[in-house]
């Protein structure tokens, strides 16, 4: 399996930008849905923390596919499909307001989910 250092180079260029405080359950619950989405990873606190560090870069206005592209790049042997699994579970932990149907273009975010992690489903 993969090895995922996700974006530590983003996390630690960000550094007190992304809030110290942490929720336990949000944090178990991101950790969880990389492990069943097949992501796996050395160290789920940096896991996290590059979790957080992509939705900060959203916070400052960088879109969904610029953080994937980002996530690819900075994780050489990850793929796009992964980059993207790891993005979208990232914003629906962490970012819900950053959460978009596919359909709309990125016009409207749609609800956040009310059970799950709630990863649009894809075409891999």
């Amino acid at each position: 399996m993969r090895r995922v250092l996700v974006l530590l180079g983003i996390a630690s260029s960000l550094g007190g930008a992304i809030p110290a405080h942490a929720d336990p359950n949000v944090d178990a619950s991101f950790v969880d849905a990389l492990t069943k989405a097949g992501i796996t990873f050395s160290d789920p606190k940096s896991a996290v923390s590059a979790g957080k560090s992509a939705c900060e870069l959203m916070n400052q206005g960088k879109s969904q596919i610029d953080v994937v592209q980002l996530v690819a790049q900075q994780n050489p042997g990850v793929s796009t499909v992964s980059a993207a699994k790891f993005t979208g579970i990232a914003a629906s932990a962490y970012c819900p307001q950053h959460l978009q149907r596919v359909s709309d273009n990125g016009a409207s975010p749609s609800p956040p989910p009310r059970d799950g992690v709630g990863v649009s489903g894809g075409q891999q």
